[in-house]
C-alpha cells in the first residue's frame, strides 16, 4: 500500500506540471496599464479652420506580442488621445479610420489632409532561461525540464507622424519623434514546461506584464507630450495647402 501511495503522489505531481506553475504561493497581482494624456491647453474647437482625417495609430512592425496586453491598449488609447490632442489644437476631425482606404469620397474631399501615426518601439528582449529537471524525469527515462525566465528588456524608437494628401495619399510632411531609450531587468515568477514566447509571458506572468506596462506608460506619456509640441497650426496650414495642390495634379 505504501508503494501504491507513493506512486499516486508522484503521478499527481507529474501531471500538475503540465501547466505553468507559480514559484510563490501568492502570485503578484496584475496591474493593468493606464494610458492617458490630457492636452496642456485648449483653443476653441475648429478655430484653425482645418479638417484632419485621422488614421488610427498602428505599430510599424508586426510582432506576436503586439496582439496581447498591454500593447493593443496603448494603440487604442493613442487613437483617442490623438483625437483629443488635435481637437485641443483647434482642428476638426474626420474619423478615425483604420486606413486611408477606408475613407469614402466625401471624407477625402472634405479633409484638408490625413494624419497617420505609427508607433516604432524597437523592443529588444534579451531573455535567458534557467533549466531544471522536472519531477517527471524521476519516473521516466525521458527527461522533462522546467524553465524560469530572466533578462533585460529595452524600448526605444520613435513616434512617426505623417501628413498626406487626403485623396491620393501623397506624403507632404513627416516627423520622426525620437523617444528616450529605457531598459529594465526582470526575473520571471512562473515555471514553464516549455520555453515561453514573449506573448506567453505577458499573458501569464504578472511580474513581467507589470514591468512592461509601467515602461510603456512612460513611453506613451513622453510620446504624446512631444507630439503636442511638434504639431503647430500655422505649419499645418501650409501642409494643408500643399496637400490640396497635390490632389489636383
Amino acid at each position: 500500500m505504501r508503494n501504491i501511495a507513493l506512486v499516486l503522489v508522484i503521478c499527481t505531481e507529474f501531471f500538475s506540471c503540465t501547466m505553468p506553475k507559480q514559484t510563490t504561493n501568492t502570485p503578484s497581482p496584475r496591474l493593468p496599464a493606464k494610458f492617458d494624456y490630457s492636452p496642456p491647453s485648449r483653443v476653441e474647437a475648429g478655430s484653425s479652420a482645418l479638417t484632419v482625417a485621422l488614421i488610427s495609430p498602428v505599430y510599424i512592425t508586426k510582432k506576436p506580442e503586439y496582439i496581447v496586453a498591454p500593447f493593443p491598449e496603448m494603440s487604442t488609447s493613442m487613437n483617442n488621445d490623438f483625437e483629443e490632442l488635435l481637437t485641443a489644437k483647434g482642428f476638426k476631425i474626420r474619423g478615425p479610420f483604420r486606413s486611408r482606404d477606408e475613407m469614402v469620397y466625401s471624407d477625402k474631399i472634405n479633409s484638408d489632409f490625413a494624419f497617420l501615426v505609427e508607433i516604432d518601439l524597437q523592443p529588444t528582449w534579451n531573455r535567458t532561461f534557467d533549466q531544471t529537471l522536472g519531477l517527471g524525469g524521476l519516473i521516466s527515462t525521458t527527461h522533462t525540464y522546467q524553465y524560469k525566465t530572466k533578462g533585460e528588456v529595452t524600448f526605444g524608437g520613435n513616434l512617426v507622424i505623417t501628413a498626406t494628401s487626403a485623396q491620393y495619399g501623397e506624403k507632404i510632411w513627416k516627423k520622426n519623434i525620437a523617444l528616450d531609450k529605457a531598459s529594465f531587468t526582470y526575473t520571471g515568477s512562473v515555471k514553464w514546461n516549455n520555453i515561453p514566447s514573449v506573448a506567453d509571458e505577458l499573458k501569464q506572468d504578472n511580474v513581467f506584464y507589470n514591468l512592461v506596462a509601467r515602461e510603456l506608460e512612460k513611453f506613451y506619456t513622453q510620446a504624446m507630450g512631444l507630439a503636442w509640441q511638434q504639431i503647430e497650426v500655422e505649419e499645418m496650414k501650409t501642409v494643408a495647402a500643399q496637400a490640396k495642390l497635390a490632389d489636383k495634379r
